[in-house]
C-alpha cells in the first residue's frame, strides 16, 4: 500500500514534499488508511500533516459517533483536526439540489477554507470506476471517461490507484480502526446502486474490472490532456479585443469546436455548458444571438463571438430637415426633389428614394426610438424597427438615420422607405436621398 501511494505521488506529480497536507477524514476505511499511510511517510516527505472532518448533519447520533471517533484518533497521533458541521438536508432543500451534490459542495467549500495547503482526499480506483459508470449513464462526453482526476488544483488523491479491497486488507493487516457509514448500503443513492448492484455483475464478466477500467481511464485522460492543450491554443489564437474569432472557431472539427466553445463559456462565466448549449452556439457562428444558460447571452457579430455583450447605447439625436440637408458626426445627408420623369432610372434601385408628395407636415432626421414601427415598401406586414434591424443584421443601428414626418417614419438609412411613401404610377415628385462621407 505504501509503495502504491508513493508511486501515485510521483506518477501524478502531487508534490507533497515539505507541504502542509490536510487529509479529508470521514472515519471510513479509505480515509483512515490514507491518514495512516501519510503519517508513516511524513518524515520522508517532510510533511506537516493535519486532518479535517465534515459532519453533514444527516445521520444524527451516528454522525456524532464518527466525529468523536476521528477526533480521538487524531489526538492519539497528535494530528491537528479541523471540524466542520452543516445541516445538509436544509441547505439542499433551500438550494434545490440533491443531498449527494449538496454534501459534495459543502465538503469542498470546507477544504477551500483551510488556507495554503494540499488537501488529500481518499478517492480510490474503485471510486473512479463507479464515477465513470455514473458519468456515462448520465450521457457524459469523453471527459466523463476520465472519471475522478488524481490531481485537481490543490486537491490530491494518493489512493487513486488502490482498490477498495486492497485498502480494507491494509486496514485489517495493520489493525487500523475505522467506522462504517450505514448509508453506504442504502441503494437509494445513485453511487450505491452502482457499487452494490452493477459492479458485482460486471465483475462476473471480468474479475479484473478495476484494472480494465483503469486502462480506459488512462487512455481517455491522455486524449483529454491533448485536446485540452489544443483547445487552449485555439482559444488563445481566437482571442480578440472584446471577443473571439467566430470564423476561426467555425473552421475547427466539430469535436474541437465544441470544446473551444465550452472553454470560452466556462472561462467567461464560470458555468459548465451542456451539449445542447454548445449546439445552440454552433448554430449562430455565422451571425446571431442566443441565450443559453440563465441570462447568459452569446452573440456573433461581424465574425466576432461575444459572451454577454454590452448593450449598444446611444444618446437620442434629432435634426430639422426642412432644408433637406443635415451634417451628422461622420457624414452628411442631403436630399433633392426631382420630377419622377427627370430622375435617372438607376436611382430607383438604391433604396434612397421616396414619394415626396406623401410627406405630411415637417421632416426631421433622427436616430431610432423605442417602439418605432414601419412597414417597408414591398413588405406584407408592419414590424418594429428593432426586429427589422435584427433580421437584416445591420450594424451601428443606433446611429442610422431615420427620416420622419408628422405621421411617422418615412425612410430608414440602409433599409429604404415605408410602404406609404413608395414610388407608384401616381408619383409626381421624388425625394432622392444621398449620403456624403466626411473625412
Amino acid at each position: 500500500m505504501i509503495c502504491k501511494v508513493k508511486s501515485a505521488l510521483e506518477k501524478y506529480s502531487m508534490h507533497p514534499e515539505g507541504k502542509r497536507v490536510v487529509v479529508a477524514l470521514s472515519g471510513g476505511a479509505d480515509s483512515m488508511a490514507l491518514l495512516t499511510v501519510l503519517y508513516r511517510l511524513r518524515d520522508e516527505y517532510g510533511l506537516t500533516l493535519e486532518a479535517c472532518h465534515v459532519n453533514h448533519g444527516i445521520r444524527g447520533d451516528a454522525a456524532k459517533r464518527d466525529e468523536d471517533f476521528v477526533k480521538s484518533y487524531c489526538e492519539k497521533l497528535g494530528i491537528k483536526l479541523h471540524l466542520f458541521s452543516y445541516d445538509v438536508p436544509a441547505v439542499a432543500k433551500k438550494q434545490g439540489i440533491g443531498l449527494e451534490e449538496c454534501g459534495r459542495r459543502l465538503r469542498y467549500k470546507s477544504f477551500a477554507s483551510l488556507g495554503d495547503c494540499l488537501t488529500a482526499t481518499a478517492h480510490t480506483l474503485s471510486d473512479r470506476c463507479e464515477t465513470l459508470l455514473l458519468n456515462e449513464v448520465r450521457g457524459s462526453s469523453v471527459k466523463g471517461l476520465c472519471s475522478i482526476p488524481a490531481v485537481r488544483g490543490n486537491i490530491i488523491r494518493p489512493l487513486i490507484d488502490c482498490t477498495r479491497s486492497e485498502i480494507e486488507d491494509y486496514c485489517r493487516d495493520n489493525s487500523i480502526p475505522f467506522v462504517t457509514d450505514d448509508t453506504n448500503f442504502d441503494d437509494l443513492y445513485s453511487r450505491n446502486r452502482i457499487r452494490l448492484n452493477v459492479i458485482p455483475e460486471l465483475r462476473k464478466l471480468n474479475p479484473s474490472l478495476e484494472q480494465a477500467f483503469q486502462r480506459l481511464i488512462n487512455c481517455a485522460s491522455e486524449d483529454e490532456e491533448y485536446f485540452e492543450r489544443l483547445t487552449a491554443e485555439i482559444v488563445s489564437e481566437a482571442e480578440k479585443a472584446n471577443g473571439y474569432d467566430a470564423e476561426l472557431i467555425s473552421r475547427q472539427h466539430t469535436s474541437v469546436r465544441k470544446r473551444v466553445i465550452a472553454h470560452i463559456i466556462k472561462t467567461q462565466t464560470g458555468l459548465n455548458p451542456e451539449l445542447i448549449h454548445l449546439k445552440m452556439v454552433e448554430d449562430i457562428l455565422e451571425g446571431g444571438t442566443v441565450q443559453i444558460i440563465g441570462d447568459t447571452v452569446v452573440k456573433v457579430k461581424n465574425s466576432v463571438l461575444y459572451i454577454n455583450p454590452q448593450k449598444e447605447t446611444a444618446e437620442e439625436w434629432e435634426y430639422d430637415f426642412s432644408t433637406l440637408e443635415v451634417s451628422l458626426k461622420n457624414r452628411k445627408i442631403k436630399a433633392t426633389v426631382f420630377n419622377k420623369n427627370d430622375l435617372p432610372p438607376k436611382q430607383f434601385v438604391h433604396n434612397k428614394v421616396l414619394d415626396y408628395d406623401t410627406v405630411v407636415g415637417g421632416c426631421v432626421i433622427r436616430n431610432r426610438r423605442a417602439g418605432d414601427r414601419l412597414r417597408l415598401a414591398g413588405s406584407s406586414c408592419t414590424k418594429t424597427l428593432k426586429k427589422i434591424f435584427n433580421e437584416k443584421h445591420l450594424e451601428g443601428r443606433n446611429n442610422l438615420a431615420v427620416l420622419a414626418d408628422d405621421e411617422g417614419i418615412l425612410w430608414v438609412e440602409n433599409l429604404g422607405c415605408t410602404d406609404r411613401a413608395k414610388i407608384t404610377e401616381k408619383t409626381v415628385n421624388v425625394l432622392l436621398i444621398e449620403y456624403i462621407t466626411e473625412v
